[in-house]
């Protein structure tokens, strides 16, 4: 496989995909919360950065639910294997 494809491959994955957004969304939150503070006289501004703040905490924890669900089921297929049970 050349080394384009090994990196669209990677680039693929979803596992790695997730775990990339999760310094993004950091970010996100942290200048949500300056220019939210920052912005106390202009309260149209203040809403608009309030809203990207949910909207960011949201997808953070829709985010973090999943790979939480991925890594319990792949603990329960271990499980399964290690008392002898077939999936």
């Amino acid at each position: 496989m050349s080394d384009s494809n090994k990196d669209l491959m990677e680039n693929l994955d979803v596992n790695k995909r997730r775990q990339s957004l999760f310094p993004h969304l950091d970010n996100t939150l942290k200048v949500c919360e300056e220019k939210f503070n920052f912005d106390k006289k202009h309260d149209e501004q203040r809403l608009k950065w309030g809203r990207l703040r949910i909207q960011a905490i949201q997808a953070y924890g829709e985010l973090l639910s999943t790979v939480q669900l991925e890594q319990l089921a792949k603990d329960v297929e271990l499980i399964k294997e290690k008392i002898g049970l077939k999936p």
